[in-house]
């Protein structure tokens, strides 16, 4: 997690600081998930994965360790 109060302190500009907290909270919702369910979307033109569950944002490398993941589990 970033510290935001830390980044205004270094002077870094609102913009910068908005897209610090915009990583937090995603990051926040992913971990908090129980289980997610990823649907496949294109976020100003790139691929990502949205969870309908939490609405967290994450790429194809997190999506595939996700469900690399449930399948060892099942073991």
């Amino acid at each position: 997690m970033f510290d935001i109060e830390k980044a205004r302190n270094k002077g870094m500009d609102e913009r910068t600081i908005k897209i610090l907290q915009d990583i937090n909270d995603n990051n926040q919702k992913e971990e908090s998930c129980q289980r997610h369910e990823f649907e496949h979307e294109k976020i100003n033109g790139l691929p990502k994965y949205r969870c309908k569950n939490c609405d967290c944002v994450v790429d194809v490398a997190f999506v595939k360790g996700y469900w690399r993941g449930l399948e060892h589990g099942k073991q």
